[in-house]
């Protein structure tokens, strides 16, 4: 059905309907729905007129397209375009009243040093945590203030400083968009995988239910265990890492982000840095520390950097973020378009696991395109390879980007190492060999 542009007329009137939207309600799909609803309800009223074309003609002219195919694209496009107006509105925050409130030095906390880092002890507990393990027949003190612990109490600075994490998530983080907080990161760095990682090797935290430290023994104990360090190089010497007799438990996770600087992959990517180290894992769980800071391990490298300056793993985990707002849907004036608008003061950023796929061979962006929903493509959550992979066939990153990423990341190609430490172990053996001809992968 195709009509005159410049003479859209409308078998209903919308005017005065107004469509709200829920942070997940604006997509194509169900806006289609609510129109369609609000139409079924003027036809059905008595004496309504007949509608030549039917709802398709009213959704194309309140679209002001020509074709059915087009108008759900732009009712896409009003959800997206309402999205960033959104995240503009939001504004942009710096990482300054962690320095100031928190009193961290963000250049030496992501190299993995500083006294989150090197102290050890709780940022956050409950009454509860002592309860469940015995009360006071085992403790003194039972409450939410670790600096009150029998057992490794707290510092003031690390109290202090988790507060500030606690408080910058809660507001800065969740509700704008962050600058870039150091040297190491700013807008431009890591250009080859357009991906960051972070690795640990030491726990810090007890009640938290995440790695080894506990109430009784938190010395030099480890995270959970999600990868295996495959190699580290030094002055032109090679040190491989077979078993864990030498690297012990490791944890990495990272986050990838799109080309494009308006994808909120990429806009939010400094959000993501701060959620998945300062939050999510040194705040929640207590991991801390440079894997290269463990004594028995050689080579140097940040705790948290760009997946290309680390040493290889097997794999990582994966945060990605996805904006949200509420929005209303409204006729603009008697006989004028739909718009979509968000609502003022709606918008906040969702952390979750990385939604990917599985790598797949001579699989790529035009395979997706065609065929999205392909038997081939098998879905992989939190990790970082799958959801580099799923980036690249969205045409969000390029094959520069995974084939750099792959360099660092080992098991770009194989799921495989998502299965087990077993898994992990032959797939870094395999790239060292591939890598260092002739040479045996032992210690």
């Amino acid at each position: 059905m195709r009509f005159p542009i410049d003479k859209i007329s409308f078998c209903y009137d919308y005017t005065g309907v107004i469509v709200e939207l829920t942070p997940k309600g604006c997509t194509e799909a169900k806006l289609v729905a609510k129109i369609k609803k609000i139409y079924n309800e003027r036809a059905s009223e008595p004496d309504a007129p007949d509608c030549p074309g039917g709802f398709e003609r009213e959704l194309m002219a309140l679209t002001r397209t020509t074709k059915i195919a087009e108008a759900h694209t732009a009712l896409q496009d009003m959800c997206n375009d309402a999205l960033k107006q959104a995240g503009d509105e939001a504004g942009n925050n710096q990482w300054e009243v962690l320095e100031e409130e928190g009193l961290i030095n963000l250049e030496e906390f992501f190299e993995g040093a500083g006294f989150l880092n090197e102290e050890t002890g709780n940022f956050q507990q409950e009454a509860n945590d002592f309860i469940k393990r015995g009360g006071y027949e085992k403790f003194i003190y039972i409450g939410d203030d670790p600096r009150k612990n029998d057992y490794l109490s707290t510092t003031e600075k690390s109290y202090n400083g988790g507060k500030a994490i606690d408080s910058f998530y809660l507001n800065e983080a969740s509700y704008s968009i962050l600058s870039s907080p150091s040297l190491n990161f700013q807008e431009g760095s890591c250009p080859l995988t357009n991906s960051a990682v972070c690795c640990w090797h030491r726990d810090r935290q007890y009640f938290d239910n995440n790695g080894n430290c506990n109430e009784r023994d938190c010395a030099n104990q480890n995270p959970a265990d999600n990868t295996d360090l495959c190699w580290t190089e030094k002055d032109n010497d090679v040190f491989p890492y077979p078993g864990d007799v030498t690297e012990k438990d490791l944890h990495c996770h990272g986050f990838s982000w799109a080309q494009d600087a308006e994808d909120f992959s990429s806009k939010a990517k400094w959000n993501n840095l701060f959620y998945v180290s300062l939050y999510d894992h040194l705040y929640q769980r207590g991991y801390a520390d440079s894997i290269t800071d463990d004594p028995l391990i050689d080579g140097q490298q940040p705790m948290c950097g760009c997946v290309e300056d680390m040493n290889p793993v097997a794999r990582a985990d994966c945060t990605e973020i996805v904006a949200r707002a509420n929005y209303t849907a409204y006729q603009d004036g008697e006989g004028g378009p739909l718009v979509v608008r968000p609502v003022s003061e709606t918008f906040y950023l969702e952390f979750r696991a990385c939604k990917g796929y599985d790598y797949v061979e001579d699989f790529g962006p035009d395979d997706y395109a065609a065929n999205p929903k392909a038997d081939d493509l098998v879905s992989s959550n939190n990790d970082l390879a799958a959801y580099a992979f799923r980036l690249y066939l969205e045409g969000k990153l390029n094959e520069g980007h995974t084939n750099a990423l792959e360099q660092t990341i080992i098991g770009y190609r194989n799921p495989d190492v998502n299965d087990g430490d077993a898994q992990r172990e032959a797939a870094c053996k395999a790239a060292f060999e591939k890598k260092f001809p002739g040479r045996s992968y032992t210690e």
